[in-house]
């Protein structure tokens, strides 16, 4: 089959923490309520996104079709999504690879997150202040998350790397994208004693898991953002290329622009509106554009983001 771009339609999932951004910006069409979360590229058994003019869901793109994907690896390598919390989501922590190959069998899950909205002085969980494990267990016995999690600024435009194996949580009215290794397994930390009003009991903990995986002392680094470069006609923020994990970048466009890559990848809009060669894009519409498809034109004045992967 010849190469084209396609339109991927995306999976809604409810979420307790949900708001109301995803139906009223980003064209949400479900009935699904709160909608937390806008799966933009999904290949899991929970989500598998649907591929418009393939007429089948992206796992089946994957597995039909090796040559628009060029990957090494059997399980299709990304997920995407838009996140959009009025309140704080649990504290979480991804298993990494090893831990997750030999306990839950599948890929572990570093991931990334892409600030889009955050007023004025928000932050996010990132990271915890323990040297120990044993500091960490006192700490969950005590109850004295303030004194545990470690809390950073961030702002629109902002990009946080989070690798496996560190704590994390994205804040209420933090709007993000995030982009991840596709792994649908997830060990939940601290969930603020909230009650999930579907059972009317508190959600699952996973303090074993988490014990088990969590980095310890915290050592990553915090959110950054960088500098455009103009390239025919777009503005790109090149943030994150790193072989068998992922590739993230912001694409800007004012009227008219050009852009090409080897490697598959995936746009997002999450602003403005246009077109991506012959593909009609507003907020929440993903494209697929296969390996080495050669040079796509991108019209109009819209912000897009980049998602791919690559083994080499």
């Amino acid at each position: 089959m010849k190469k084209q771009i396609v339109k991927v339609l995306p999976v809604y999932k409810e979420r307790i923490w949900g708001g109301s951004k995803i139906k009223d910006y980003f064209h949400g069409n479900t009935e699904i309520n709160p909608v937390g979360e806008m799966w933009n590229v999904s290949a899991l058994p929970s989500g598998d996104c649907y591929v418009e003019e393939l007429k089948k869901p992206l796992s089946q793109v994957f597995s039909d079709h090796p040559d628009w994907f060029q990957c090494e690896t059997k399980e299709f390598p990304l997920h995407c999504t838009l996140i959009d919390p009025i309140a704080d989501l649990s504290v979480q922590v991804h298993p990494t690879e090893e831990y997750a190959r030999n306990v839950e069998n599948t890929m572990g899950k570093p991931e990334a997150w892409y600030i889009i909205d955050a007023f004025k002085g928000a932050t996010i969980q990132f990271g915890h202040t323990a040297k120990s494990k044993a500091e960490v267990i006192k700490r969950i016995s005590d109850q004295q998350w303030d004194q545990l999690l470690n809390y950073v600024e961030v702002k629109k435009k902002d990009f946080l790397f989070v690798p496996d194996g560190n704590v994390h949580a994205i804040s209420k009215n933090v709007l993000c994208f995030e982009i991840a290794k596709s792994a649908d397994v997830t060990y939940r930390l601290y969930d603020y004693d909230r009650i999930d009003k579907k059972t009317g009991k508190k959600r699952e903990l996973h303090i074993e898991k988490s014990l088990d995986v969590l980095v310890i002392p915290h050592t990553a680094p915090g959110p950054y953002t960088v500098k455009p470069e103009r390239i025919s006609g777009c503005n790109i923020r090149f943030f994150m290329d790193v072989p068998k994990i992922f590739t993230f970048a912001s694409i800007e466009v004012e009227k008219k622009g050009e852009f090409s890559l080897d490697q598959f990848y995936f746009l997002t809009c999450i602003e403005g509106k246009g077109h991506v060669d012959d593909h009609f894009v507003h907020p929440g519409t993903t494209v697929l554009v296969p390996c080495d498809y050669g040079k796509i034109s991108i019209n109009g004045q819209l912000t897009l983001l980049l998602s791919s992967y690559r083994d080499h």
